[in-house]
């Protein structure tokens, strides 16, 4: 336990820097905190069609997520009936709904036409109304793999059921949707 509670301090410690060098900030509006975001011009290789079929090419604006790991770690600690994993769901389902609010109160750039995030919960991330975009295979796709296990480990494994693990890591994606999906399905 001394060794994940050391771990777990390190991880905080760059998720702080990280956060700060990006710019990432809870959603305008939110009260749970869960989910940050940062905004910048889209420095993928190729452009994106989203599943409502809205366009991103490479430089375009766009809102990026981020977890709050912190936050994660925090609801992990609390007593509860459910799982962690559907905890989380519900809360990102409400700050999908916060985030749908701040774009009409115009509190999001009114240039990002789409949001995105990495990550290697596919199936949670369909569910939610977003479009999967593999991340090609090579020394990106397994980094990216890596240090998602090391965050879950780090972070939220400790109090789940399926413990993430070093051996075996998941394929990472993009995950897409579109302003007006987020609209359509949140407000």
């Amino acid at each position: 336990m001394l060794v994940s509670g050391l771990l777990r301090k390190i991880g905080e410690r760059i998720d702080e820097q990280y956060q700060k060098k990006v710019g990432a900030n809870p959603i305008p509006g939110s009260v749970n905190r869960l989910l940050l975001i940062c905004y910048h011009d889209y420095q993928g290789p190729k452009q994106v069609v989203t599943d409502d079929g809205v366009t991103v090419n490479p430089g375009e604006p766009v809102g990026e997520f981020h977890f709050n790991n912190k936050k994660i770690t925090e609801l992990g600690a609390e007593q509860s009936e459910r799982s962690l994993e559907w905890r989380l769901f519900e809360i990102l389902k409400k700050e999908f709904k916060t985030l749908a609010e701040a774009i009409d109160g115009k509190l999001v750039p009114n240039n990002i036409k789409a949001f995105y995030g990495v990550n290697v919960l596919a199936v949670g991330a369909r569910r939610l109304g977003f479009t999967l975009v593999p991340i090609p295979p090579g020394w990106g796709r397994w980094w990216l793999g890596f240090w998602e296990s090391v965050l879950r480990l780090i972070f939220y494994s400790f109090k789940t059921k399926k413990k993430a693990t070093l051996k075996r890591t998941m394929d990472p994606y993009e995950v897409w949707i579109s302003s007006n999906e987020l609209l359509r399905r949140y407000k």
